[in-house]
Order: structure tokens, then C-alpha cells, then sequence
């Protein structure tokens, strides 16, 4: 498949064994000639630090094969944590992760809310105060490691695409804090021209509504944020009206990209929100109404099953194909 002359194939695969990223099967299916050699990777022998800094009330941490099991978790309060305090709580809980990791390490991956360039600059992450961070570079420095960063949704969609979906084109909504979705068109990550693709939850959905941080008012991470279904059902409201008025507003949203990008799998984040099956039908009960028939029939709207673990993945999937090329 790959042309190369077996001489050439035999050789690296040797580099492969003794760096103990490949193992061997046994052997292949009776043939003429030599039997076959069969190889996998081998998944125990690298393992990935992973971060997640999607949830603002709590930092988590895990290490992760090259299969994406994880083999251990920590979990630390994070809520209110800025600035330089919340590069350094990330820096001790990647500490605290490499001291429990069993194989050698593979690398850093990162996932946080804000506009993240692929080199792992953090351009704008207004609820860290993050601006203009070379947060990579910080961590490389501090541990000498390879690193990824990303942002929350597109992490979120990695996962997804790599180990939920079928389709190549792809979103999914992280529903936290705020909202983001993550965009895999033909098979490929779309980061946009300013890396922001994917910010719909700064979309506004209703011109008079509450303002926003981002100092725009209506904006959606307004209504359909965790805290914000949240408080409103501990306030008395009605879940499931709280929930109904929450999708029809992500719906709205979601109608324009759908009509633009014609994807067709729409994956919503499901850790953390109340009523979630609810919240994906009225959102695309929402998102047909506002779209041509034909392609809003043809839209699968549903809730991701891959729980909390979906942006730890998502970066472990980043460094898979970052440093192997292989996710």
C-alpha cells in the first residue's frame, strides 16, 4: 500500500518494536511463502496527560493510553480560578498526573474554553482572563514534554469523531460554562480563519436579552449554559418548560450553520445538563422549523454517550495525531 520495498518496511517496523510503540499479533493467514508477521500498536506502552478545563467549578485530570483508556483520574475544585493561579493549578495537577503514570509519556494535552491557535496560544479565554497566552510553550518549558492545546468543543469533536461518529462531517456542542461547537467537515478539523469556528454560543437569540461577558446581549451561552438551566430549576421553574425554551434557543442557533456547512451529525455534550433527550428534540423540532425541509429531515440531533471523559479524550486523540500520526 504504501510502495515501499519490504527491506524498507522490515526496518521500520524494527524502529517501531524497539521503541515499543508496536507488538506483535502472531502470525497471519497461511499464504505462499513465509507466514506473515502481524503488528499492532501497542496502547500500554506511551501514556498522555490529559486536561480538561472545560467545567469553570472543576479542573480534571487524567492519564490515558494510546487506546484511550484511562488508567487514572484527579479531580480539583477550580471555581473562580484565574489568571496566572489557574495556569498554575494546571500546572500542578499535570504534576500530580505524570507522578502516577505507569509507561513512558507520550505528551500534554490540554483542553480549554477561549480561541486556541493550533501552535497552543490561547488568544482570548475571558472566564480564565487569558489573553494571548503561549500556554504551550509554558508547559514544554515546565516539563519538557510534547504538548497539544485545544479548545473544549473541538477537542469534544475529536472525541466524537474518533470514537462515537460514523459521518465525516460532524458538530458537537459543549454545553458548560458557556457554548461551543467543535467542526469536523470531510474528515478534517475546521478551525475557521481566526480560529474561532464554532463560538455560536456568542450567536444572539434575542436582541433585548440578558447581557453577555462578551458585552453583546441575547447571546445563547445566556440561556442554555449548565449554571443557568441550573439555577433555574433550583429556582422553582419548571424543568421541562426550562429545558423546551433552552433548546428552541440552541435550535435557532443551530439553523444557520446547518444551512451553511450541511452537516448533518449534530452531537450536544451531555454531562452536567438536565434532561438531555429533551433538550436534543426540542432543539431540533427548533432547527427544522427554521431550515429547508429536505435538510432539516435529514439532521441527526442527539446526545453524545461518551459522558465527562469527552474533551480528556479529545486531546488524547490530539496528541495521537500530533505526535504519531495515528488518531
Amino acid at each position: 500500500m504504501t510502495g515501499l520495498a519490504p527491506a524498507t518496511v522490515s526496518a521500520l517496523v524494527a524502529d517501531l518494536l524497539d521503541e515499543d510503540l508496536a507488538e506483535e499479533l502472531g502470525r497471519g493467514p497461511a499464504k505462499v511463502g513465509k507466514p506473515s508477521q502481524l503488528l499492532g500498536l501497542n496502547a500500554c506502552s506511551r501514556n498522555i496527560i490529559c486536561v480538561d478545563l472545560s467545567d469553570s467549578s472543576v479542573l480534571r485530570a487524567a492519564v490515558v493510553d494510546l487506546a484511550g483508556e484511562i488508567i487514572h483520574r484527579i479531580e480539583h475544585p477550580f471555581h473562580g480560578v484565574t489568571g496566572e493561579r489557574a495556569v498554575a493549578m494546571t500546572e500542578e495537577a499535570i504534576a500530580e498526573a505524570i507522578s502516577a503514570a505507569p509507561a513512558r509519556l507520550l505528551g500534554i494535552g490540554v483542553g480549554t474554553p477561549g480561541v486556541v491557535t493550533p501552535d497552543g496560544t490561547v488568544v482570548e479565554a475571558s472566564n480564565f482572563r487569558w489573553f494571548g497566552l503561549d500556554l504551550a510553550q509554558r508547559l514544554h518549558d515546565r516539563f519538557g514534554l510534547a504538548v497539544g492545546i485545544s479548545n473544549d468543543a473541538n477537542a469534544a469533536a475529536l472525541a466524537e469523531y474518533s470514537y462515537g461518529s460514523i459521518s465525516h462531517n460532524l458538530m458537537v456542542i459543549k454545553i458548560g460554562t458557556g457554548v461551543g461547537a467543535g467542526i469536523v467537515l470531510n474528515g478534517q478539523q475546521y478551525y475557521g480563519e481566526s480560529f474561532a469556528a464554532g463560538e455560536i454560543g456568542h450567536i444572539a437569540v434575542e436582541d433585548d436579552g440578558p447581557r453577555c461577558p462578551c458585552g453583546n446581549r441575547g447571546c445563547l451561552e445566556t440561556f442554555v449554559s449548565v449554571p443557568r438551566l441550573s439555577a433555574a430549576i433550583a429556582a422553582g421553574e419548571d424543568p421541562h418548560q426550562v429545558v423546551a425554551a433552552a433548546g428552541r434557543r440552541l435550535g435557532l442557533a443551530l439553523a444557520g450553520a446547518v444551512s451553511v456547512l450541511d452537516v448533518h451529525d449534530i452531537v450536544v455534550s451531555e454531562y452536567g445538563l438536565p434532561l438531555p433527550d429533551e433538550l436534543c428534540r426540542a432543539a431540533l423540532a427548533s432547527l427544522r422549523a427554521r431550515t429547508l425541509p429536505g435538510l432539516g429531515r435529514s439532521v441527526n440531533l442527539r446526545p453524545s454517550k461518551l459522558g465527562a471523559d469527552l474533551v480528556l479524550l479529545g486531546v488524547s486523540v490530539l496528541l495521537l495525531s500530533q505526535e504519531l500520526g495515528v488518531a
